[in-house]
């Protein structure tokens, strides 16, 4: 059944904005987000510490919610805290992505370096290992144009902005296929682990 809800409802308070989400009403996620995109940023750029990553982040939040708000339960929790917590949650996985991409760099680059340190136990180093072989297999299950933005960014550091003009590629097209990529990477390492943790 629906609300009666809309744009000039005075004081519409969270809830009520997610019971007008249900109903695909646009308006409404324009709201909450004029409401806490702000915090909901900072937060990922704390974790991030990287702009780009934490706009993804914050889109990609708000992407979520509007799909999800019909699964919300008000007795679980204000809108603000869900909110805060699918933002961590995404930026610690992108944060997770981006240190695991890092070291990969640094075991591609350095590996004479990772041989005479030497030391470590074993059983870290092994996980260590096998980490580096997953996240090389998920990036070569990436299509061509999707893997090149992840290598030119985490390989050799280059910015977004940087990637469009040395790939000749709209910068709006260049972020999109990274959200694509970031999303594809995510989604296979967190499979790949699940299906090691069941075994």
């Amino acid at each position: 059944m629906s609300s009666d809800l809309s744009p000039q409802s005075s004081e519409l308070t969270d809830a009520q904005l997610l019971v007008a989400m249900r109903e695909k009403k646009q308006w409404a996620l324009a709201k909450l987000y004029d409401r806490y995109a702000g915090v909901l940023y900072r937060l990922a750029l704390k974790i991030l510490e990287n702009q780009a990553l934490a706009e993804d982040v914050l889109h990609d939040a708000f992407l979520i919610a509007w799909h999800k708000a019909a699964l919300y339960n008000e007795q679980r929790g204000n809108v603000s805290a869900w909110l805060v917590v699918l933002c961590r949650n995404l930026a610690i996985d992108r944060y997770r992505v981006k240190m695991n991409l890092a070291s990969r760099r640094v075991e591609m680059e350095n590996p004479d370096d990772l041989l005479l340190q030497g030391g470590g136990d074993p059983e870290s180093d092994a996980l260590t290992s096998e980490d580096g072989r997953l996240i090389h297999l998920a990036l070569e299950k990436l299509p061509k144009e999707q893997r090149e933005v992840i290598e030119l960014a985490y390989y050799r550091g280059m910015s977004q902005q940087e990637i469009a003009q040395a790939t000749n590629t709209p910068l709006g097209t260049v972020k999109t296929r990274t959200r694509q990529a970031m999303k594809k990477l995510r989604e296979s390492l967190s499979s790949t682990h699940s299906g090691s943790a069941n075994a």
